[in-house]
């Protein structure tokens, strides 16, 4: 899966080129969706700064055009600055689920569904 390819890679250019240019992002945990490719690639770049080792195996996927499910789980160490916070250089480990809506080849809405108390708790931030 490209998503993945360019997550493990930490390539934001490649991941924000996955997306329609006027994707709907909802992650759950937060209050603000993000909105169109730019802002998908602004948020990989800061996630990748602050996750350089940040790493994404698929525990599940399923596939019902136009809908594609990723059951995930994630690792990294947080060595930059995440969610206003300095760096813990702690590690988290988290599994969740992403839905993607892919229409003509292109993300048109994603919404991810993960817990958010457990990551931060991992990370030691309050």
């Amino acid at each position: 899966m490209e998503w993945v390819a360019a997550y493990n890679t930490h390539n934001a250019d490649a991941a924000a080129a996955l997306y329609d240019v006027n994707v709907t992002n909802v992650q759950m945990p937060y209050a603000e969706p993000i909105q169109g490719r730019d802002g998908m690639r602004a948020t990989y770049v800061s996630l990748f700064r602050a996750f350089p080792d940040i790493h994404v195996e698929v525990v599940n996927l399923v596939e019902s055009d136009p809908w594609v499910a990723v059951e995930w789980e994630f690792t990294g160490t947080m060595k930059g600055s995440f969610a206003g916070h300095p760096p813990t250089h702690s590690r988290f480990t988290l599994r969740g689920c992403e839905l993607f809506q892919v229409l003509d080849g292109m993300i048109h809405t994603q919404r991810g569904y993960w817990d958010k108390a457990t990551m931060l708790g991992q990370l030691r931030i309050d």
